[in-house]
């Protein structure tokens, strides 16, 4: 992990969650699209950039946060082990798993970051305005197009925001919202944002110098 006193946000974990890029086990939903090997090759494209991306940034340190059904080997031969920490997540759906990714970092950290893979669209920009405004809020989201969010912040963090939600569906935000006003929870919503999870997302990626060579119009 690089030295923390390079970081601009030492006290801010930022954490990704991941998996094992094994065909037919990633971006399930756009194998009809591109096939298992398109798809599979998809999701590599993503980790690499989002992880990447996140490091380059200089702004906090980086966990890498993977399925229990990963091999943390590959992660560690396929990008180094120097520049984040690995970690595998607990939970018995997502919503666990992230409220226990997020509370374990705060047990360290002053605040947290958590995003997944499928938002190429997360700027360095982004990520330090998630960091920024966790001084006035307590928790920071940025919806996604789809009704989901790609990207959640937190200082102080209440279980109940990731209990009875539709994950995977257009009503995650909404209940969210929902839940963070029943909890009393101040929250920031940064601008929205696209993530890729089935063909009609793919259109998207024309909007993005590093995937344009991987739309197929079909």
């Amino acid at each position: 992990m690089p030295p923390l006193i390079n970081l601009s946000y030492p006290d801010t974990l930022i954490i990704i969650f991941a998996r094992e890029p094994v065909q037919g086990k990633v971006k399930t939903r756009l194998i009809p699209a591109l096939g298992t090997e398109g798809a599979t090759e998809l999701y590599t494209r993503l980790l690499d950039y989002a992880l990447n991306n996140v490091i380059s940034a200089d702004l906090s340190p980086v966990n890498l946060c993977i399925t229990p059904e990963s091999h943390g080997s590959y992660f560690t031969r396929v990008y180094g082990a120097s520049q984040f920490e690995l970690s595998f997540q607990e939970g018995h759906d997502l919503g666990d798993r992230m409220y226990q990714a997020l509370a374990g970092a705060l047990t360290r950290y002053s605040k947290a970051i958590l995003i997944g893979t499928d938002c190429p669209f997360l700027t360095k920009q982004d990520l330090e305005l998630a960091i920024t405004a966790l001084d006035e809020h307590d928790m920071v989201f940025t919806p996604a197009a789809d009704g989901g969010y790609v990207l959640v912040a937190a200082k102080n963090l209440n279980l109940e925001v990731f209990v009875d939600i539709d994950w995977g569906t257009e009503k995650v935000m909404k209940q969210s919202r929902s839940a963070l006003s029943r909890q009393g929870i101040s929250w920031y919503e940064l601008p929205e944002k696209n993530d890729i999870d089935i063909k009609e997302d793919l259109k998207y990626l024309l909007l993005h110098n590093e995937f344009k060579d991987l739309f197929i119009e079909n």
